[in-house]
């Protein structure tokens, strides 16, 4: 039941200052594996590690009915956002978890991430009642994006290395290993029928909103260009929810 489902806020991302805006560079490769593509990394950053050298990122990501948020992506639309619910190195949410409100104005990006603690693990309720749970407990700045985006449509499940070079100039991250699980009509969190994104392997560079990294000499003899990219539209894609290009 509803009732029975208490959520609270950890933390407002008072403590994550980095990603309230920043600038966001991506670089997509398909000919490279990661072995390599760590190779370079290595040679001008260094390894911040977490739990281990290697994340596993799990995300649901919420869409109205109409997928607007996946549509406002593919149309170029420079003021969008998306709404996801967010862990880490487990299969299944446990009882603390992220909620993110990730916000793009164009070359500018940041998000608004809530780290919360809840009664019962998100995977052990239905979508309806982690949703209502969620509306129920949150700030009031955060209702209208919620209630806009009520359909649960993509797990997106991922493995990620973190980086930082040496200036201390950007942050790096590595990503691959991607999977996506459809939740579309789903009741609760379903991870069946996988649908692997084979090959491809991404490099994101994140920057302060006015700084700049000094990326050439990593990157250059890798050929690499920035590229759109995301993983959620990628999802709706593979898993037949809108049209391929």
């Amino acid at each position: 039941m509803v009732a029975s489902l208490s959520i609270t806020m950890l933390d407002d991302g008072a403590s994550r200052t980095d990603l309230i805006a920043r600038r966001e560079v991506k670089y997509v490769f398909t000919r490279h594996d990661v072995a390599t593509l760590r190779h370079f990394l290595l040679r001008s950053c260094r390894r911040i590690v977490y739990a281990g050298e290697v994340s596993i990122v799990r995300s649901i990501y919420f869409d109205d009915p109409d997928l607007g948020t996946c549509r406002a992506n593919l149309d170029g639309i420079g003021l969008r956002h998306k709404t996801r619910l967010r862990w880490y190195d487990h299969e299944q949410p446990t009882d603390r978890f992220f909620l993110e409100v990730k916000w793009r104005h164009h070359r500018l990006v940041g998000k608004h991430r809530l780290q919360l603690a809840s009664n019962v693990p998100p995977a052990e309720v239905s979508f309806r009642t982690l949703h209502v749970g969620l509306r129920r407990h949150l700030p009031g700045e955060h209702l209208a994006r919620l209630a806009h985006n009520t359909e649960p449509v993509v797990l997106v499940e991922y493995r990620r290395e973190h980086f930082i070079l040496r200036d201390g100039s950007a942050r790096l991250t590595l990503d691959f290993d991607i999977r996506f699980y459809p939740q579309l009509g789903r009741h609760r969190l379903s991870r069946s029928f996988a649908e692997p994104l084979p090959g491809v392997v991404l490099i994101e560079c994140k920057t302060p909103p006015n700084g700049s990294a000094q990326l050439h000499g990593v990157l250059a003899p890798l050929r690499a260009r920035a590229a759109r990219f995301s993983k959620y539209v990628h999802g709706c894609r593979r898993l037949g929810y809108v049209g391929t290009a």
